[in-house]
């Protein structure tokens, strides 16, 4: 498996609003589709969000979740990674209904405080598609994003109940400790699934060469290299330079998809997620790395398996 490369697409998510672009996915089919395509491109890994299928208000909405996955895991084998971002003012125990309920692979887990800082895009649009658009982007400037320790252990102990892996989303470098107490509390099953977020919002990690190899280097320090295995995704223009160095530094993956970038190029707008994964292929091949399969990712990351999820 050493040059196997896996490949996560981020098929919708919940910064990009529809006015930004008419080619994010917004109905339950249309998600269904953009991941299916990025299957078929090479991703191995679908990172599901929904949204309001009337207007693209991103939601967590059960049902929706039930049936998007429900409909891929239909098409094709892809590990479905869903959200428990939800809502910004979602409470813990609402973010984990769908987790409950579909029992996942794999699962996002944002287990340290954070900012989300979107409401920059307010101000490039005059007019937006939608009413909520405008108010939902400057939400987060009296929003943070606050799991507290006692949140951290309800959300281990839900997915050590259900066998779902998850993914821990490390946006700075004071988060690593989280990942440390996590393991001391038992609540952490090694080697653990890291992913380092970089992006040009406001309170996020500067997307760099130098801040990438800072927080791996922490990382191998404070946990053991032995005990994580680990993934990166970039916003904007960073997508591509930032996970190709992650690849050339030995991730075991990337993360590619609408959520993170809405372009394919300078000034390229992506049809679909598959164009970012076909991009990221392409410089693997160069790199002689080879995407996963799902089922080699599976055995990459130690996953239960797809017939043990409940959808």
């Amino acid at each position: 498996m050493d040059n196997k490369i896996i490949i996560t697409a981020a098929v919708t998510g919940s910064v990009h609003i529809p006015t930004m672009s008419d080619y994010l996915p917004i109905t339950p089919d249309q998600i269904v589709e953009d991941a299916v395509k990025a299957h078929e491109a090479g991703a191995a890994i679908a990172h599901i969000h929904v949204r309001n299928p009337e207007n693209g208000l991103p939601v967590s909405d059960p049902a929706l979740f039930m049936e998007v996955c429900s409909k891929i895991k239909a098409r094709c084998n892809m590990i479905l990674l869903p959200t428990t971002g939800g809502g910004m003012n979602q409470t813990t125990e609402e973010k984990l209904i769908p987790i409950k309920q579909l029992r996942p692979e794999m699962c996002s887990f944002d287990p340290a405080p954070f900012n989300f800082g979107i409401f920059q895009i307010a101000g490039r649009f005059k007019e937006f598609k939608h009413e909520w658009e405008k108010d939902y982007l400057e939400l987060c400037k009296n929003v943070t994003f606050r799991p507290t320790f006692n949140d951290d252990m309800i959300y281990g102990k839900t997915f050590l109940e259900i066998d779902t892996k998850p993914e821990l989303e490390i946006y700075e470098l004071g988060h690593i400790s989280y990942v440390k107490w996590l393991f001391e509390e038992n609540l952490l099953k090694a080697p653990a699934h890291l992913q380092f977020v970089f992006g040009p919002m406001v309170g996020w990690m500067t997307p760099s060469v130098k801040h990438l190899v800072l927080i791996y280097d922490e990382a191998k320090e404070v946990l053991g290299e032995e005990n994580f295995t680990w993934s990166v995704a970039a916003g904007g223009r960073y997508q591509i330079p930032i996970t190709t160095t992650a690849m050339a530094m030995g991730a075991q993956n990337v993360r590619v998809g609408l959520e993170d970038s809405i372009y394919a190029g300078k000034g390229i707008m992506a049809k679909a997620s598959a164009d970012q994964v076909g991009m990221i292929k392409r410089i693997a091949k160069e790199m002689s790395l080879v995407p996963a399969t799902s089922d080699e990712a599976r055995q990459i990351l130690g996953l239960k398996g797809l017939d043990k999820v409940n959808f």
